[in-house]
């Protein structure tokens, strides 16, 4: 892993991944992307990481988008042309595809690839005084990286505002279109992760993972396609290790030990 820009920290079922880059304003460059991918890489075969956080270092930004100034060296327009998949997008994927739950913790303000990343976790928990936007337009660039991650979350007339004016969306704008789960203030910021986190660790693992899979893999497909493939997850998970032991907790009216399995 990148250590100097991206730092890793298992405390309990959580995995903290932190983008360390203070002075930039924790903006995004290759080397950041990789760091996280490979944080996110080694948080999936943890078994005693149930939770994923994402957050920025210091309280002013999680992460202020594409690195404008790093250059021919990682910076976001700067690409092998023999290559297809930009660095930013492969992160993007790699948080969606995580097979364990992610939480963006959004500490400050986040642009261009900082509302990637929110929208590519699962939840998010938003400080009050943090914004969130989609500023290229007044640098003469369109985020075409991030629309994927992001309009499979916001209503489209929001979004399409956000991108073709470039006004960012405040801490009670991003929860009332539903971009954030919680809006907290700076210090309640991790009790409500931490909320989160022990509600998510005492489930079942297999139960999530096996959701966060049908749940992605049914997005893009007709209703009877998402029926047919769902109807038959059902009688699976039900075989599992932890299903059985979610039976026997239940009847024997005792908490669950879950095996992950």
């Amino acid at each position: 892993m990148v250590e100097n820009v991206v730092r890793s920290h298992a405390r309990g079922h959580e995995t903290r991944i932190t983008i360390c880059r203070p002075d930039q304003r924790n903006a995004l460059n290759r080397e950041v992307a990789e760091g996280i991918i490979a944080a996110l890489t080694a948080a999936e075969a943890d078994p005693d990481c149930r939770v994923i956080v994402v957050t920025g270092e210091g309280e002013r930004a999680f992460c202020a988008g594409g690195d404008l100034k790093a250059g021919r060296n990682g910076g976001p327009f700067m690409q092998d042309p023999s290559d297809p998949m930009h660095f930013a997008g492969k992160l993007f994927d790699t948080i969606q595809a995580c097979r364990k739950p992610t939480i963006a913790r959004v500490n400050g303000v986040a642009v261009g690839a900082g509302a990637g990343i929110i929208c590519a976790c699962d939840m998010a928990v938003m400080a009050d005084h943090a914004k969130i936007g989609t500023p290229e337009v007044k640098v003469g660039l369109f985020p075409m990286t991030i629309v994927p991650p992001m309009m499979r979350v916001l209503p489209r007339r929001r979004l399409m505002e956000m991108f073709i004016t470039g006004i960012p969306l405040t801490a009670e704008e991003s929860l009332r279109y539903d971009l954030v789960n919680y809006v907290t203030d700076g210090a309640g910021l991790d009790d409500k992760i931490t909320e989160l986190v022990t509600h998510i660790a005492a489930q079942s693992p297999t139960a999530i993972r096996l959701g966060k899979y049908a749940c992605h893999a049914i997005e893009d497909m007709t209703y009877p396609q998402q029926m047919r493939f769902t109807e038959t997850l059902l009688p699976r998970i039900a075989q599992t290790e932890d299903a059985r032991e979610g039976f026997a907790a239940f009847i024997g009216k005792r908490k669950p030990e879950w095996t992950g399995r």
